[in-house]
């Protein structure tokens, strides 16, 4: 019973510090420090941006709207890449002679798709953006001066949930991502972030190479590519756009399941390269490390942690149920405990998932999140 005690007090300071403390430096960073970087609102250089889509027939043709109504005064080219739909998609493509359609007789996978417009854009940035989401008219505007650095390489945006208080489960979220963009953003003050959103991700076109075929994270191996050549991947606060949250507990699971299996396919095939390597500075030594750690460390320590509950002394079993009772009766500590727990979890499954069948790079549509007019 010693060793279980020893152990569960090991675990529990590790993870405690782990996440208290890179909280609180993030929280640090944000409050005090700016991402430092040159903008010009006169840098206005040819932009593509590029819609992959796949039976969105219920939102493409909102998503097509909403992208030609981007403020931009410069020269853009929108391109929907359909990945093998067999619904009405194409269709509703075609009525809009301002975008340009490439169609795929086979579903080949996101990141297959994204190879494959590539070589149809001009322009010299290129801007990523999913069916699903809906993007601030001035989200170009915000975004593009950024990229007159030559430091910065890519950039990724922030999501606005309309749903936040629909739900438990769009509560966990909203909670999750207020905690995911404090990160994400302190990364970027410090060197990079290579956590990137498909529904916004912004990169210099002569940057681009092709990502796996079978990749399932391909907005964070974008990233992560482009911080491999020696350009900064930022998270940019005031890029924002619009995401419906999912109501149900169990298509929130599913969509951070696959996300996990993809940040593990990632970061293992990335590992030698980034893993502790001095050559990429703080985001080398210190960035990808703690993403390692949060994605494939934590979620097995915590399982340890849970299974060990049963053989400890019975005054600390009593002592780990008080506290896990007040973190869910506390409203202020209630929603950080459950989306902590939901997202470790997840991650768990994601793992599992991984080892035992491999990622699938061909998702399931959760229709819960299409809710646009």
């Amino acid at each position: 019973m010693l060793i279980f005690k020893a152990l569960f007090l090991i675990l529990t300071s590790i993870i405690g510090i782990t996440y208290g403390g890179y909280y609180l430096f993030c929280l640090y960073l944000t409050r005090t420090k700016k991402i430092k970087v040159e903008k010009s609102s006169k840098y206005l250089p040819k932009l593509s941006i590029i819609i992959p889509a796949w039976n969105e027939e219920k939102s493409i043709e909102g998503k097509i709207k909403n992208t030609l109504e981007l403020e931009y005064p410069g020269k853009k080219k929108i391109i929907v890449i359909d990945d093998g739909s067999d619904d009405k998609t194409n269709e509703i493509v075609k009525k809009f002679k301002e975008v340009k359609l490439i169609t795929q007789k086979q579903r080949t996978g996101k990141a297959g798709a994204l190879n494959n417009a590539f070589k149809n854009c001009k322009g010299d940035l290129v801007l990523i953006t999913d069916a699903d989401s809906r993007l601030e008219k001035n989200v170009l505007l915000k975004s593009v001066p950024y990229f007159f650095d030559e430091s910065v390489g890519a950039i990724t945006g922030r999501q606005f949930i309309p749903n936040p208080s629909e739900t438990i489960t769009t509560k966990i979220e909203k909670n999750y991502r207020g905690f995911f963009y404090l990160i994400r953003q302190a990364e970027s003050i410090l060197d990079s972030t290579f956590i990137f959103d498909g529904p916004f991700m912004m990169v210099r076109k002569k940057l681009w190479e092709d990502i796996y075929g079978d990749s399932v994270a391909d907005d964070s191996e974008l990233a992560l590519r482009v911080r491999k050549k020696g350009y900064r991947t930022l998270s940019i606060p005031d890029v924002k756009y619009t995401e419906y949250a999912s109501r149900k507990i169990g298509d929130r699971t599913k969509r951070k399941q696959r996300r996990a299996q993809g940040l593990i396919q990632i970061i293992t095939r990335f590992f030698g390269t980034f893993f502790l390597n001095p050559k990429y500075g703080l985001f080398g030594m210190f960035i990808f490390p703690v993403g390692f750690f949060m994605h494939l460390i934590s979620p097995i320590l915590i399982a340890l942690t849970i299974l060990i509950i049963p053989f400890l002394p019975f005054w600390m079993i009593e002592l780990v149920l008080v506290i896990f009772l007040l973190m869910i009766i506390i409203p202020k500590t209630r929603s950080t405990f459950l989306t902590f727990l939901h997202s470790q979890y997840a991650c768990l499954i994601g793992m599992i998932g991984y080892l035992l069948k491999g990622p699938s790079n061909k998702w399931e549509q959760i229709t819960d999140t299409r809710r646009y007019d």
